[in-house]
């Protein structure tokens, strides 16, 4: 919830989805994005509300999710690993380690993805069916299709800078 919520704030913030001008905005009071959360929230439940009468879509429902939970942790590391040598690292790294945890954690994710791709029972029937990857492949040629053709293509063009970097942090301590 709460990085999902914070993702709906951030993109609607810069105009990058669809109806943002709903989600962005920050509850005076307490500084938190409500109807953001509440967004993340009953999308969540509705994403969900299949698989309370069957296992089957729950299992599809937290197969999916943990693929795209480890895929977001890998994407990063995989393009760290493309940069080699040019990369810069910070203050904190794993020093001669970084390469190999790096190249096993990408192993890692495309082995666990694989897995939970799979069938969990034996024999497969309409019943037992794994259906993530009729999930991911919808997710996948939506992103794929309307990515051409969307309104964020043509509207976004980056992050929206609200002050400098004293003014932010000037207006986050107000908060706090």
């Amino acid at each position: 919830m709460t990085s999902n919520s914070r993702q709906i704030f951030a993109f609607s913030r810069d105009g990058a989805i669809p109806g943002s001008h709903l989600w962005h905005s920050v509850n005076p009071r307490t500084g938190t994005p409500v109807k953001s959360v509440w967004f993340a929230a009953v999308g969540a439940f509705l994403l969900v509300l299949p698989s309370l009468g069957s296992t089957v879509a729950f299992q599809a429902v937290v197969s999916v999710n943990v693929i795209g939970l480890f895929g977001s942790y890998a994407i990063p590391i995989f393009l760290r690993l493309r940069r080699g040598d040019d990369f810069q690292p910070g203050p904190w790294h794993l020093g001669r380690w970084s390469r190999p945890v790096a190249i096993t954690a990408i192993v890692w994710v495309a082995l666990s993805s694989i897995l939970f791709l799979l069938p969990e029972t034996s024999p497969i029937s309409w019943h037992s069916l794994n259906y993530a990857p009729i999930a991911l492949g919808v997710v996948a040629a939506d992103l794929d299709g309307s990515g051409g053709s969307s309104t964020a293509r043509r509207t976004f063009y980056g992050p929206i800078s609200y002050g400098t970097p004293e003014e932010l942090a000037a207006l986050e301590s107000e908060l706090l």
